[in-house]
Order: C-alpha cells, then structure tokens, then sequence
C-alpha cells in the first residue's frame, strides 16, 4: 500500500508477500549500584495511567519531605504558584493513590494535609534514587 503511488503494483505485491524481519528484542537495563552489582528495582509506576512529570515529581518529594503539609505549603515546593493548579495535581495524585489527605474533616477554610500512601512513598523514593544516580553521572 504504501510503495503502490511510487513504484507500481508489483513492487507493492512483493512488498506485501516480504516476511518480516527478525527482531531483536534487548534485554532489559538493570541498574546498578555502587560496586557494581546488579540491583532488582522494578518501576512503581507500571500500570499506572500517569505521566511522571518535573512537576509532578516535585509535589511528592515535597509532600515526602513535609508530610500533613497544606495545598500551599506544597505549591510553594514545587514551584506552582497557582491555587487552582496546586489543587487539580493534588487530586489527581490522590485519585490515583499515591496522595492521602489526611486533614480532619473539611470545615470551612480548613487547610489540607497531604501525606505520601505507601505507593507513593515507592514512587518517591524511586525518583530521590534516580536522581541521585543522574547528578552522579553528570
């Protein structure tokens, strides 16, 4: 179909009737830590229907490094200046299990205390990993 406009019929038969070529499947980086040996980390993200994003990965290190922290207090970690943006990644991290608000109850004004779930402790903790082994590197 898509030699058929460039070099006729022919050429698109033969192209159809051509077996595909073997592919070579590479096994899988294993990171490694100091000493050399290979280590078993597998990624806390698989499965999960999320981007892991600079910004992201700034909410949970900070709510890592501050937990019951506020909305704000989080915001001002990570860079996101804007309420309503702080608010939406919040629960969105929630709602796929890696936030737990844990404020009591929800008066009025009443600030929000954000902790890492065990999930997100992994996924946390894999990103203080990795860039570790990036400013390393570099």
């Amino acid at each position: 179909m898509i030699v058929l406009p460039y070099l006729g019929p022919a050429a698109a038969r033969r192209e159809q009737s051509r077996r595909p070529a073997a592919v070579s499947v590479a096994a899988p980086v294993v990171p490694r830590v100091r000493g050399g040996a290979p280590r078993d980390v597998r990624d806390p993200l698989e499965g999960m229907r999320m981007r892991l994003t600079y910004r992201t990965a700034r909410v949970l290190e900070g709510v890592a490094e501050s937990p019951g922290a506020s909305n704000r207090m989080v915001g001002d970690v990570a860079g996101i200046a804007d309420p309503g943006q702080i608010s939406k990644l919040l629960h969105r991290l929630r709602s796929l299990g890696l936030l737990a608000n844990t404020s009591g109850g929800h008066l009025k004004g009443e600030p929000n205390a954000w902790t890492l779930t065990a999930k997100g402790e992994r996924v946390a903790q894999s990103i203080r990993l990795h860039g570790r082994c990036e400013s390393e590197a570099a």
